[in-house]
């Protein structure tokens, strides 16, 4: 995609030429984690670094081949992300490959997609996870979509509530069976679906647990669930955090808290047939982001990178669509 590395060049045209840096200060962090990790320390040696050791292992390469390596890498993942989508849609029954192409593109020239990725945010890394662990699940290779949840969820802790929906599409009624008898029932398929992702997920914790014990765990996880931000942040309860900053009380964690919870599980039970699944995922994802108390723009993409699945079976005008699409960027911008 010619958009992308044009803009990558751009980006680095504003960085030599300006003091106002077009790269994202994340990729800064990665940068810095990653050279630590080529002398041969721990990555969080490098303060705010909260990702997983993965990460900076990919990007080590910045140091020993090009500093933008790391953002050719985001744009090729963006890339299949795109894709992932086209091979998502196409999975599903009697959807012509034209509306296939059509929903892909929505992705393809997403404004917010392009500048995310350019400027060095490695969330394209998660969104082709997400959409790998679909795509499998819907062609039956459990094992496979398995290993890459977990793998997700290893690097993206925001994917944990996709287990539940995957556990309850992979259920294997037989005739006058009882709905609710099967939802509990144990198969063969749960059986490779759950060892699979025990897997992805266990193998590579377990290694960066045994290089940087638990360091790796706290600011990779456990930072998370206490995390503040009173500045970059559109989350909803921004201005109720902000004016508790100094004393978040439990009632204010439960306000936050709940809502999330029940709607992740809500989302799930309604919607637990294998053809759901995407529509099961968006949803989540969306409680999730709108909910969390913490929210800044690389999190939109986590579910509008599942919108153009949904795409075909959503009936809106596309002028509708349009001016939808304005308002909420305006909204964002604003």
């Amino acid at each position: 995609d010619l958009v992308r590395f044009a803009m990558l060049w751009y980006g680095i045209y504003q960085d030599s030429n300006s003091v106002v840096s077009y790269t994202d200060i994340d990729y800064s962090v990665y940068s810095d984690a990653a050279r630590y990790v080529i002398n041969g320390t721990s990555p969080y040696l490098r303060e705010t670094y909260r990702y997983t050791p993965v990460l900076a292992w990919i990007l080590t390469p910045i140091w020993t081949v090009h500093a933008s390596y790391g953002k050719i890498v985001f744009i090729l993942f963006d890339l299949l992300t795109c894709y992932l989508i086209y091979l998502n849609i196409m999975n599903e029954k009697g959807v012509d490959k034209h509306i296939a192409v059509k929903w892909s593109l929505v992705w393809i020239y997403n404004p917010l997609s392009v500048i995310i990725c350019t400027r060095g945010s490695s969330e394209s890394i998660i969104l082709s996870l997400v959409l790998a662990v679909l795509f499998f699940f819907q062609r039956r290779a459990y094992c496979i979509s398995g290993l890459l949840y977990g793998f997700a969820v290893h690097f993206k802790p925001y994917t944990i509530p996709f287990c539940l929906p995957l556990y309850l599409a992979s259920r294997d009624m037989k005739p006058g069976e009882s709905p609710n008898f099967a939802l509990f029932k144990f198969n063969p398929t749960r059986i490779k679906l759950v060892a699979a992702s025990v897997i992805g997920f266990g193998l590579p914790t377990a290694i960066c647990y045994s290089l940087y014990g638990y360091e790796f765990i706290h600011e990779t996880y456990l930072y998370h669930l206490t995390r503040k931000d009173v500045r970059h942040n559109f989350s909803l309860y921004f201005y109720l955090l902000y004016l508790n900053a100094e004393n978040e009380g439990i009632l204010l964690k439960l306000m936050a808290f709940l809502p999330q919870v029940i709607l992740l599980f809500g989302a799930a039970f309604l919607f637990p047939s294998r053809r759901d699944l995407p529509f099961t995922f968006f949803v989540q994802t969306c409680c999730f982001v709108i909910f969390n108390k913490v929210c800044t723009s690389q999190y939109f993409l986590w579910y509008l990178s599942l919108l153009p699945l949904i795409g075909p079976r959503i009936n809106v005008r596309w002028a509708h669509a349009a001016v939808l699409v304005c308002v909420w960027y305006f909204a964002q911008i604003s």
